[in-house]
């Protein structure tokens, strides 16, 4: 898949089966879950490899990408800390670093060397509640501010950008240099289903079906493709959010979507300095 689109890769084999995921849907509710594998553990010579093939490549001015983005669950077997060892060795200013991510990644927020963190918001709970337990530990993102949760998160581990979702409810942006923070008002799809989706996209018992699985990963993908190509970051999160809400409209597979439809939602959706 990778040669067929052209993209320049590196890997790191292991005697590990590959895990699977079966995503199921269910037409009549719209319900839908995942069933994932069980995972094997890295042993500690191929995480090794995999730390020195990534350092490699941030040091290679041949190879150096203009983004390093780290998204999603670490395997059993990869360290936070050697994620944070891989970071820690970006030696171009202009090397982007991008988390999506949130299991074992304090290592990770220790180096100070994220630039742009996307979390949703029981994530940007459970990194705070880690280091702010009396005010974040067993709390309910509806019962705080997030706005002021993404700025502190980023204030204390030196993160330029926070960018914090909530699947259909109001996603936030906040940008700690300037010490400004956005609200992003994500239309209701169903509200706006004529508008958005013709007939053949419902299903036969008439109603239509949203898969937000993969939503978060779109929305990274295309923000992070869109502020590289010097797109200013509020609009690029926005546009990565439409791409996201316009991913639900596709009952399978996961992350695709459909341009014209995240254009109009994209219309959508308003923004709000707060």
């Amino acid at each position: 898949m990778e040669v067929e689109q052209g993209i320049n890769y590196r890997t790191v084999k292991t005697q590990l089966p590959t895990r699977t995921c079966t995503t199921c849907l269910d037409a009549s509710t719209g319900d839908m879950t995942e069933m994932i594998g069980v995972s094997g553990s890295i042993d500690p010579l191929t995480e090794s490899q995999f730390v020195q093939k990534g350092i490699e490549m941030l040091q290679d001015p041949q190879s150096a990408p203009r983004a390093l983005a780290l998204c999603g669950t670490f395997p059993p077997g990869l360290s936070g800390q050697a994620v944070a060892k891989i970071i820690s060795h970006r030696t171009a200013a202009n090397i982007l670093v991008f988390v999506d991510a949130v299991k074992d990644i304090h290592p990770v927020l220790a180096t100070r060397c994220i630039d742009i963190l996307k979390v949703n918001s029981t994530e940007v709970l459970s990194i705070l509640s880690t280091v702010d337990s009396e005010n974040y530990t067993a709390r309910s993102p509806r019962h705080i501010d997030l706005a002021q949760a993404a700025m502190k998160l980023g204030t204390m581990f030196g993160i330029g950008i926070m960018a914090v979702t909530d699947g259909p409810s109001t996603a936030y942006l906040a940008d700690t240099k300037e010490n400004s923070c956005w609200a992003f008002q994500i239309p209701d799809l169903l509200a706006h289903r004529d508008h958005l989706v013709d007939e053949t996209t419902r299903n036969n018992f008439g109603h239509l079906l949203l898969n937000p699985l993969g939503a978060g990963d779109t929305c990274s993908a295309v923000m992070l493709n869109l502020y590289l190509e010097k797109l200013d970051i509020v609009e690029a999160f926005a546009q990565g959010l439409a791409a996201a809400s316009a991913s639900c409209l596709v009952p399978m597979p996961n992350c695709i979507f459909d341009l014209s439809t995240m254009h109009k939602i994209r219309k959508l959706i308003t923004i709000t300095k707060v």
